[in-house]
């Protein structure tokens, strides 16, 4: 080996121990990093996602837990069995929170159609329980086999257990103690 190719071998490596590695290093660094804090990013949306979706879907469990009571401290006003305290809201009111109640339903009723994909399918089920048995409620009411009072008390414990299971599930799906 000639004294020139030598030089030119130990050149090489010279730029190659120089330039070449350290770019190598610093492009698959980067490229793993750059993956790293993708992935992590999408996680922390996904997660904010959900929570946005577990509080919607709580908060409307709470407005019909709260109309629910209301409503029943009614039939027990009308029937003279509740607190003397209760006082029942201005007719016009009154009309409004009911409004707003059968809103509110409907929009549970649709959010329950998309809870495998914004949710979960345990809240999927938990929705779906409480809208087949409210349904059966609604029907037995209608059929006259239990009273408006009845019904005001089931509609509300069906709608306490529904707001505890949904805030248990957010608690469990998204890490929170």
């Amino acid at each position: 080996m000639s004294a020139t190719t030598v030089e030119t071998s130990l050149g090489l490596m010279d730029v190659l121990s120089k330039f070449v590695i350290p770019f190598l290093i610093a492009a698959l660094t980067a490229y793993f990093s750059t993956r790293f804090a993708l992935s992590k990013f999408y996680k922390e949306k996904w997660w904010e996602k959900r929570l946005e979706a577990f509080t919607e879907i709580i908060n409307i469990a709470y407005r019909l837990k709260m109309c629910n009571e209301y409503f029943m401290n009614c039939e027990y006003a009308k029937r003279e069995l509740g607190e003397y305290r209760f006082k029942p809201h201005p007719k016009e009111i009154e009309d409004q929170l009911g409004a707003e109640y059968w809103i509110d339903l409907q929009e549970l009723e649709r959010i329950a159609q998309l809870a495998d994909f914004t949710l979960t399918t345990r809240v999927k089920n938990l929705l779906d329980v409480y809208v087949k048995a409210r349904k059966e409620m609604m029907d037995d009411h209608y059929k006259d086999a239990i009273d408006s009072l009845d019904a005001s008390e089931k509609d509300l414990i069906l709608s306490e257990k529904l707001l505890s299971d949904l805030v248990s599930e957010a608690k469990r799906e998204l890490k929170i103690n």
